[in-house]
């Protein structure tokens, strides 16, 4: 392809095409966050802290600043921000100027909170403002000369380019930023414009400014990072969740700006409502009541009957019988249409196997739900696929499974569809995740004992989310999607492991 020159800041383009039901999916689901986080301020505090410590995390990865351990996110993510947190994680380390780096980002988020509570609109300012605080333990970043000599350079923090900038594409093109000469007239225009689309739906609006804003490029480093900003920003003055973009979605998230280069922006609008969607669902948390914070101190059975009284005011809740009613119909129904789907396939690999590879290869599927004691099988693989997809798995009944099993050539594959209940009590909100593992065909590993290889675990879009009132069709073109390509990677792990 042709190189892409700069172009002037445009307006918002007519937008064709599917994103009805996705933005749909987001302001149902926001309304029933808002019935649980309005009435419940230290678990939506808890929360709201963990999603931002996460943000500070995957945005320096997503730049390429540093890497950081699976793992050790997850610790930095649970408890805090701190040394004794990666010091307990088992998969790695993280070095004091990282950690740094990070909690200055952390720090910017919360003045980026403060600003939204406080009602700031988008400006010149704020935008220098945090580009400041964003970068204000980076002293240099990474420069190309005219000669094509890479070399460290100083970062102006809050300062406009100098310099011109660009990127290669994917396919060898060059995409040329705005030039240091137009940022000026080129960022009063893009604020100008951000103000003019106040009625447009909150996502939608993001994604323009994040896109539009990344198209100029108006700092020497960092825009990347004040970019996701703006989007929580603006996500978080319309009493939405800040979204997080982690290092599993980079490539899809990197695809859909250079869609919206070409002029499609609504991969990038589909892109952050799926992640809004994700954000909203790790929000649906309840608080310990005061009597079992305060319980503690009294002993075993104080701790007990607090917790007793937590969960009978859980089901008492007005509505709370109708919606696991009604959520458990649904899943119901849900599961019915997945395991059609994965009989088919079932029977289309126990053929192809067979006839192909492996005489004796067979394919078979089985499923449980509530209130079948089976339903409870499978619970360390439930809490790892929700918490891979950062949400509170409800399993004090179970949930509703799916499984997928392959033997051929001595190994074995279990591809595992979960129906999840969200949160405690009941939300009326349900999640579909995804785990496949692997058994090898080391004969001192058979039995009972013999550990299985993890080879897929949903990452944040490859789930499904509904709301007790939606019908049981209303997303299965996502649920096929979903299934299709975590399906497709589970095979071509377990496929590779054949010959």
């Amino acid at each position: 392809m042709s190189d892409m020159p700069w172009a002037d800041v445009d307006p918002l383009p007519h937008l064709n095409g599917d994103l009805t039901s996705v933005l749909d999916s987001v302001r149902s689901l926001q309304r029933a966050w808002k019935e649980v986080v309005n009435a419940n301020d230290a678990a939506f505090r808890e929360a709201r802290r963990r999603s931002l410590r996460r943000h500070a995390v995957e945005t320096g990865i997503i730049e390429r600043l540093y890497d950081v351990d699976w793992g050790v996110t997850e610790a930095l993510v649970a408890e805090g921000l701190t040394a004794d947190a990666v010091a307990r994680a088992s998969d790695g380390s993280v070095s004091e100027d990282v950690l740094d780096i990070i909690r200055s980002q952390y720090d910017a988020l919360e003045f980026l909170c403060e600003a939204a509570r406080q009602g700031r609109e988008v400006s010149i300012s704020l935008i220098r403002e945090l580009h400041v605080a964003l970068t204000r333990l980076q002293p240099t970043y990474t420069a190309t000369g005219p000669n094509g000599i890479v070399f460290r350079a100083t970062l102006h923090h809050g300062e406009w380019k100098t310099q011109p900038n660009h990127v290669t594409r994917s396919d060898g093109s060059r995409l040329e930023y705005t030039p240091p000469e137009h940022v000026a007239a080129q960022m009063d225009a893009l604020v100008e414009l951000h103000r003019s689309m106040e009625g447009v739906d909150p996502l939608v609006r993001a994604a323009w400014l994040h896109h539009r804003f990344v198209r100029i490029h108006p700092f020497e480093d960092g825009n990347g990072r004040v970019a996701r900003c703006l989007t929580l920003l603006g996500l978080l003055k319309c009493d939405m969740a800040p979204l997080v973009v982690d290092r599993r979605e980079r490539d899809r998230y990197l695809t859909c700006l250079d869609r919206a280069n070409e002029g499609d922006l609504r991969p990038l609008i589909r892109f952050f409502a799926e992640l809004e969607i994700v954000a909203l669902r790790s929000e649906l948390e309840r608080p310990l009541t005061g009597a079992e914070t305060t319980a503690a101190a009294g002993g075993a059975l104080a701790v007990l009957g607090a917790g007793i009284e937590r969960l009978r005011g859980l089901q008492a809740e007005t509505g709370a019988a109708e919606r696991a009613r009604r959520v458990a119909d649904l899943a119901g129904s849900v599961q019915e249409r997945i395991e059609t789907w994965l009989g088919d396939m079932a029977h289309q690999f126990d053929t192809m196997l067979k006839d192909g590879i492996d005489p004796q290869s067979f394919a078979s599927v089985k499923s449980a739900a509530p209130p079948d004691e089976r339903a409870r099988y499978w619970r360390w693989q439930m809490i790892r696929a929700a918490q891979s997809v950062d949400f509170f798995a409800n399993l004090h009944d179970g949930a509703w499974w799916t499984r997928l099993r392959l033997v051929a050539l001595g190994q074995e594959l279990r591809y595992l569809v979960f129906l999840q209940k969200v949160g405690r009590g009941e939300t009326g909100v349900l999640a579909l995740t995804v785990y496949a593992e692997t058994l090898g065909r080391d004969a001192s590993c058979q039995g009972p004992h013999q550990e299985a290889d993890t080879v897929v675990v949903s990452t944040p879009t490859e789930t499904v989310t509904w709301i007790y009132t939606d019908a049981p069709e209303t997303h299965w073109e996502n649920v096929e999607a979903v299934l299709d390509t975590t399906l497709a990677a589970s095979l071509h792990k377990f496929t590779s492991g054949l010959g």
